[in-house]
């Protein structure tokens, strides 16, 4: 943890920012302690030559007697004492009270060394009064400045444990500051490597690393748009390629049942007709076998026709062609169609139609699936039973039922009924069953049309029942 500590850019500014605080406060201690002495020398003696150069223009207009007064605040102001005297040496002014520093001319050596630390600075002055022309010597005391440097020294080790202290709180305080939202966007781009795009960085800042954050929030936005859109895409391409699996087993089961139901029939065909080429057997009645064998062609003939059906409807670019129908004439016209067959079962086929009800669908495809679904409730009905079709609406939506009576579809075999060349009638004979391809093929023009389709089985019977969208 440590190790990663000083790797980290807390470390790196912490550090930097202590270092720099700390050379700072250094620095200053040292100009403070070799300077100031000098500093402070310089700027007493500038300040005294000043003050004399002003008293002496000031007594040069006044008699001794009135400028006494005026050298006695001088002393008093100045930290100073001013001897005058004349060109002879005679004293003609001493201060009221003798200064320590004319005290300290008349020291013996002992003495002076005592008092080695304090510092005398002497200056003569020619000045002039209106009773004439004097030496003024001014002897002024500077504070023991070398002791306050001594002092200074003395108190380092306390300046700088007290500065290294301000140094580090500071520095820390500073590293946090600074390096606080870096560690948040940090955290925030981690997330976006693991390609978690929920995590958002919360910076009130308006600097550039506010700036920054907004950036990466943006880019995390985008990035999670993206990467949803991308998830989508690649969930639609495998139910695509999912269907296209189904779709394809699909195909080759098709295949495989057309090439089984193909292939009986063009051998009884071809069997039939050496049969009757050798004049074999009952085959020598060839008017008789003839006509089988044409029968045989003529369903061969219906099931390719419904196999190109399915087909035209399997293909990707296929469109209806939709307009608008009275469902209500056609459905009439497909049951007058089959009347003879259900005549020949003795079957009473009910009506209840309403008239003109409109839809909009491929009338081609529409009028194949219908007869399919009728021809299918002819077909699987018993004998004297009943086929009942009833035609309505409920305000936009038309109901189509068309129940055959006495029939029953297991439960189980509903499920697959609609699965091509399934038949519930397993012997396959075309006398008792169809190819198996009718209603699947009703199942896909409904799906095309997008109508709700149900095959259900009722107390009467099996109902088929369809709702279309009403055409107004």
């Amino acid at each position: 943890m440590i190790r990663n500590f000083k790797k980290s850019i807390t470390y790196k500014i912490f550090l930097i920012t202590t270092a720099l605080l700390c050379i700072s406060a250094l620095l200053i201690y040292l100009i403070f302690y070799f300077l100031l002495p000098s500093y402070y020398y310089k700027y007493k003696t500038d300040t005294l030559n000043e003050e004399i150069n002003e008293l002496v223009q000031t007594v040069d207009s006044l008699p001794f007697y009135q400028a006494k007064e005026i050298l006695d605040e001088f002393n008093y102001n100045n930290n100073a004492s001013i001897v005058i005297h004349d060109s002879h040496g005679n004293i003609i002014y001493i201060p009221p009270v003798p200064a320590r520093i004319v005290q300290k001319i008349t020291m013996t050596d002992d003495q002076l060394s005592i008092k080695q630390n304090t510092s005398v600075y002497t200056l003569e002055k020619n000045i002039n009064f209106l009773d004439g022309s004097y030496i003024a010597t001014v002897y002024a005391t500077l504070q023991p400045i070398d002791e306050a440097s001594d002092v200074i020294f003395k108190l380092m080790p306390y300046i700088a444990l007290i500065v290294l202290l301000i140094s580090l709180v500071g520095a820390f305080l500073y590293a946090k500051l600074i390096t606080n939202p870096l560690l948040k966007i940090n955290h925030v781009a981690k997330r976006m490597a693991e390609l978690d795009f929920t995590h958002r960085c919360k910076t009130d800042s308006k600097d550039e690393i506010g700036e920054l954050s907004n950036s990466l929030n943006e880019l995390s936005s985008n990035l999670e748009k993206t990467m949803f859109d991308l998830q989508k895409a690649n969930e639609q391409l495998k139910d695509d390629i999912q269907k296209e699996r189904e779709l394809e087993v699909k195909r080759r089961e098709f295949l495989a049942t057309i090439s089984h139901e193909l292939k009986s029939p063009i051998t009884a065909v071809m069997g039939q007709l050496e049969a009757m080429i050798y004049r074999i057997g009952v085959y020598k009645d060839r008017d008789k076998y003839l006509k089988r064998s044409f029968s045989i062609m003529q369903n061969m003939q219906r099931l390719v026709n419904e196999i190109l059906e399915i087909s035209k409807l399997e293909t990707y670019d296929f469109l209806p062609q939709l307009q608008r129908i009275n469902l209500s004439q056609l459905l009439q016209s497909i049951l007058n169609n089959h009347e003879y067959f259900s005549r020949e079962k003795q079957l009473e086929m009910k009506k209840e139609i309403e008239p003109d009800l409109y839809i909009r669908a491929d009338k081609d495809l529409l009028q194949k699936a219908l007869s399919n679904i009728v021809n299918n409730a002819i077909k699987y009905s018993k004998d004297k039973e009943q086929v009942i079709t009833k035609l309505s609406h409920d305000n936009h939506i038309i109901i189509l039922k068309v129940l055959n009576t006495g029939a029953h579809i297991g439960e189980a075999e509903l499920t697959k009924i609609f699965q091509p060349f399934y038949r519930i009638e397993k012997s396959r004979s075309r006398s008792t069953g169809g190819s198996g391809l009718g209603l699947f093929i009703v199942k896909r023009v409904m799906e095309i049309h997008g109508v709700d389709y149900a095959l259900t089985n009722t107390e009467d019977g099996v109902q088929f029942t369809m709702k279309f969208n009403k055409e107004a």
